[in-house]
């Protein structure tokens, strides 16, 4: 059985912060899949440094707030 989907994010933004974006990145959907992978990256580079004791204590905390 398959288990892999496609995903979509949908924002809205006004005219004007739409032309200023693409002004900015002017691929913008090339920019956010950049910046996701990016942040994936980094989230795995953390928690691999991070001590497994310490991961478990930050996720339980954050479960019982």
């Amino acid at each position: 059985m398959e288990t892999s989907r496609e995903r979509v994010i949908s924002i809205t933004l006004n005219e004007a912060d739409w032309q200023a974006f693409i002004s900015l990145h002017p691929q913008p959907v090339n920019w956010l899949r950049e910046r996701i992978q990016e942040s994936i990256v980094d989230r795995n580079a953390v928690i691999s440094s991070v001590p497994a004791a310490a991961v478990a204590a930050s996720t339980t905390s954050a479960t019982t707030r």
